[in-house]
C-alpha cells in the first residue's frame, strides 16, 4: 500500500509557507515525494496573491506597508487573500494517481469531498460543495472570498473555505483557507478599488456572503482542533497509510532555494 505523509507545521511566515509548498509540488513531480497533506498556519497577518494576479493594480501596497503586514505571491491561482486567524491546508500528488481524476476539476472536488468530511469532524452541518449560477462570480473583485468557484466550500451559500489548485505535468498542488475568524473590514481596505461605491460592495459581500468557523460553531475553535479534524477527514476520504512526516533533505533545500529574501510588500 502507498505511504501518503502529513505535515504538521504550525504558524510559519508567509514566504516561508509557499516555499515549502512549491518545494513539496516540485518534489512530488520528479517522483521524490509521497502525496502529501500539509497544515500550517501564519505566524502574522500576511496577503497572497494569485501566481498570476496583478499586484500594484488589485492591492494597496502602501497601506499593506504601513500596517506591516507582508505580501507574497501564490504558487496556486486566484485572488488575493488575507490570511491570520485560520487553518490552512495544501495537498500535492502526483499526475497521473489512482485517487484523482485527471482533470482540474474532478481533482478539485475530490480534495472538496474530503474537506466535507473533516467540517463535519468538527460537528459543521449543512456544509457543501458549491455550484454557482452562471454569471455569479464578482469578477471585478481583487478578493478571493468574494468570488465563488465550483466545488469550494459553502455553509448556507456563505462561503467557508476558499481554494485554489496548480498543476504541473507531473503533479498538482491544492491550497486552501478555513477561516478560524476574519477581519473584514481590513480585509477590504487592503484592496484597490476604481470607486468609493466598489469597495463599499465589496465589503458587503464579505459580510453577507461569507462565514468563519467561530460564526457555525458559536464557540472558539482553536487551530489544533481544525487541524486534527483535517488529519482525521482525509485520511477517512482516501484510505491509504498515512504517516506524520515532515520535509526530506531534498525537499527542504527547493524549499530555501525557494524562499524569499524577505518580507515584500
Amino acid at each position: 500500500m502507498e505511504i501518503w505523509r502529513v505535515i504538521d507545521d504550525g504558524a510559519l511566515s508567509g514566504s516561508l509557507n509557499m516555499a515549502t509548498d512549491r518545494a513539496i509540488l516540485t518534489a512530488c513531480g520528479e517522483g521524490k515525494a509521497p502525496p502529501t497533506l500539509r497544515l500550517y498556519g501564519w505566524a502574522e497577518p500576511t496577503v497572497t496573491l494569485g501566481y498570476a494576479q496583478n499586484g500594484d493594480r488589485d492591492l494597496d501596497r502602501a497601506r499593506c506597508l504601513a500596517l506591516g503586514i507582508p505580501v507574497v505571491q501564490r504558487p496556486t491561482g486566484g485572488r488575493a487573500l488575507l490570511h491570520d486567524n485560520e487553518l490552512t491546508y495544501s495537498m500535492v500528488a502526483p499526475i497521473p494517481h489512482p485517487q484523482f481524476p485527471a482533470n482540474l476539476k474532478d481533482a478539485f472536488c475530490a480534495v472538496s469531498q474530503a474537506l466535507l468530511i473533516s467540517l463535519d469532524r468538527l460537528g459543521i452541518e449543512g456544509a457543501e460543495m458549491a455550484k454557482p449560477a452562471r454569471g455569479s462570480s464578482n469578477d471585478r473583485s481583487p478578493s478571493c472570498f468574494s468570488s465563488l468557484n465550483h466545488y469550494e466550500i459553502t455553509v448556507k451559500n456563505k462561503k467557508l473555505i476558499g481554494s485554489a489548485q496548480r498543476r504541473t505535468n507531473r503533479s498538482f498542488l491544492q491550497q486552501g483557507s478555513l477561516w478560524i475568524d476574519c477581519d473584514r473590514e481590513l480585509m477590504n481596505s487592503l484592496f484597490k478599488f476604481d470607486r468609493s461605491e466598489a469597495c463599499a460592495g465589496n465589503l458587503e459581500i464579505l459580510r453577507h456572503s461569507t462565514v468563519s468557523l467561530h460564526q457555525l460553531c458559536g464557540k472558539e475553535v482553536g487551530y489544533q482542533e481544525a487541524a486534527q479534524a483535517f488529519q482525521q477527514g482525509f485520511q477517512n476520504a482516501f484510505p491509504e497509510k498515512w504517516e506524520l512526516g515532515k520535509l526530506s533533505p531534498y525537499e527542504e533545500a527547493l524549499r530555501d532555494r525557494f524562499f524569499g529574501p524577505g518580507p515584500g510588500y
